[in-house]
């Protein structure tokens, strides 16, 4: 997140961090639908907990407001919404949106407020992104008819108040299973210090919910992949020893991308921190990139090669270090690359070198936006060396196979390398993976090699003799329309994602060729949907034709 004005401080006082988030909401002087084009919409200021008391004088009363208990559990969920629709924050006993006609919308109780809060979110900016369309082009995004979805002409929608709107969606509009599902789900704890998270959070329109988690051992991780790569129910979770506590599985809601800003290291989440965003800042996006491979164990040689064949195309150079010792593996991360892989052996003591073990912590100059521990139990050695200045990187948890351990590294790269964002692109990896759940990203999982991620990934569903192509687009700034293709033609879509109808595996191959992009089916990841697509359509007639094998002959 660039371009940000300044910074806010505020005390740990909850109706100080009120005044504070109302003053942010209530800035900003657009609020009709096309707030909903990410263009539009400038990035708030940061906030810092201080000391300092925040300045009432500078909060002014706004008709339209969210009135809430003097309680986090209700101020971080609501905040998101507030700010898109420019409406006012106030501490109060009850919970309920007052709006400009004098009229109320009676909010639910903890923890309710939060599915409440993250579904008229979803909602409202659906809706305005569908109006905004109808209005400058008189099409319909998704093939939602505004005026018979919420009984109004498009164009008198969009010249309506902010809370005006909020109460026809609130009732009207589609079914919100009918709406895709929403880009970003982030967890914090209901303290004052997880304020200044909002920041990044509302500028990318984040659903916000207090965390939950189970703690998780080793065994347990191992089977909760192995189930998930071969679709079968999730394994119990057993009581674990104080010392592995470190690693959880938190309770999440949907979303496409999951950040966890709580305590310990979530299964199937980012890690995610203020300090990441803010890290993400110093570096520059380029499209042609420098990577460094450390290879600290020469049994594990085959590794390099996968990442140099990856990024072939995306790399401007590339330097392979062999057998470091502990000084020169801290002066690595100095170099400016722009990547570096390490590949070894970590544990406890840090990662394992010639002549002793390395820690983050102790790598005096980092200057490296992005890392790759391919490395057994990595993840708190990267979590020290985002603190220590990188914007993200990729760990594990425990022990990795070697076999394993190189095809999510090749997964990853090949998304990376491609334009994929970093969560984008674990979360491919870990998919067409039976171990996939054993690597974590940490830090800010937008971050990608050129651009802002504005690219589709495909993915291809058999529901017997039938498929299903679904879409779904990295970048975090939501609100851009993007084209889509059916059997009937050509159609306009959100970048929240979206899902075609149901059709034949010939019907899908032969618009194949309109998709640009990677494409997964059946835990593969292909670079383009014309070759998933074929091969959903050689599986068809394959179980097609065993079938006929299989049917027993007439009067036997």
């Amino acid at each position: 997140m660039s371009g940000q004005s300044g910074v806010i401080y505020t005390s740990r006082d909850v109706e100080d961090v009120f005044r504070c988030l109302s003053t942010i909401c209530t800035a900003g002087r657009l609020n009709s639908p096309q707030k909903s084009n990410p263009l539009y919409r400038r990035p708030p200021p940061l906030i810092r907990v201080s000391d300092v008391a925040f300045d009432k004088r500078a909060v002014e009363r706004e008709r339209f407001s969210f009135h809430l208990p003097p309680d986090y559990r209700f101020l971080y969920p609501a905040a998101t919404l507030a700010y898109y629709l420019g409406a006012s924050l106030e501490a109060d006993g009850a919970a309920f949106i007052e709006l400009g006609s004098g009229g109320r919308i009676v909010l639910p109780n903890f923890p309710e407020i939060e599915l409440w809060m993250g579904d008229m979110l979803r909602r409202t900016f659906y809706l305005d992104c569908a109006v905004r369309y109808a209005v400058a082009s008189g099409g319909a995004l998704n093939g939602l008819d505004v005026r018979k979805a919420l009984g109004r002409p498009a164009v008198d929608v969009f010249y309506m108040r902010p809370d005006e709107r909020l109460l026809l969606y609130h009732d009207a509009g589609p079914n919100l299973d009918e709406l895709p599902v929403w880009h970003m789900a982030a967890y914090l704890d209901p303290v004052p210090e997880s304020v200044e998270a909002l920041p990044y959070l509302l500028h990318s329109l984040s659903a916000i919910y207090s965390p939950r988690s189970s703690p998780m051992t080793e065994r347990s991780l191992v089977s909760l992949s192995v189930n998930g790569f071969l679709g079968r129910q999730g394994v119990a979770l057993p009581g674990v020893d104080k010392g592995e506590r470190s690693v959880v599985v938190p309770s999440l809601m949907p979303a496409r991308s999951q950040l966890w800003f709580s305590e310990g290291y979530p299964v199937d989440a980012v890690k995610a921190t203020p300090r990441a965003f803010m890290n993400s800042q110093r570096y520059p996006r380029k499209k042609k990139v420098r990577v460094g491979i450390i290879c600290n164990e020469a049994d594990m040689s085959e590794e390099v090669d996968v990442v140099i064949e990856a990024l072939s195309d995306a790399a401007s150079a590339m330097q392979v270090f062999w057998g470091l010792d502990v000084s020169g593996f801290s002066r690595v991360f100095a170099r400016g690359f722009d990547i570096i892989q390490l590949i070894g052996h970590c544990d406890e003591r840090g990662f394992k070198c010639r002549d002793g073990f390395a820690k983050a912590r102790d790598i005096e100059e980092n200057n490296t936006p992005m890392f790759f521990f391919n490395s057994c139990s990595s993840h708190a050695e990267a979590a020290k060396l985002v603190d220590n200045g990188s914007a993200c990187g990729v760990a594990t948890f425990y022990r990795v196979l070697e076999e394993a351990a190189v095809d999510v590294c090749r997964n990853f790269y090949l998304m990376l390398g491609a334009g994929y964002p970093a969560y984008m692109a674990i979360d491919a990896a870990r998919e067409c993976s039976v171990l996939g759940k054993e690597y974590i990203l940490i830090g800010d999982g937008s971050y990608c090699f050129g651009g802002d991620g504005l690219k589709p990934l495909y993915r291809i569903s058999r529901h017997g003799e039938e498929c299903t192509l679904s879409c779904t687009i990295g970048n975090v700034q939501k609100g851009y329309v993007v084209s889509t293709w059916s059997p009937e033609g050509k159609k306009m879509a959100s970048d929240l994602g979206f899902e075609t109808r149901f059709m034949s595996p010939e019907q899908l191959s032969a618009i194949a060729m309109k998709f640009k992009g990677f494409c997964i089916y059946n835990k593969s990841i292909y670079t383009s949907v014309r070759e998933a697509a074929m091969k959903a359509a050689e599986d068809s007639r394959d179980d097609s034709h065993h079938c006929k094998r299989k049917r027993p002959r007439p009067g036997s």
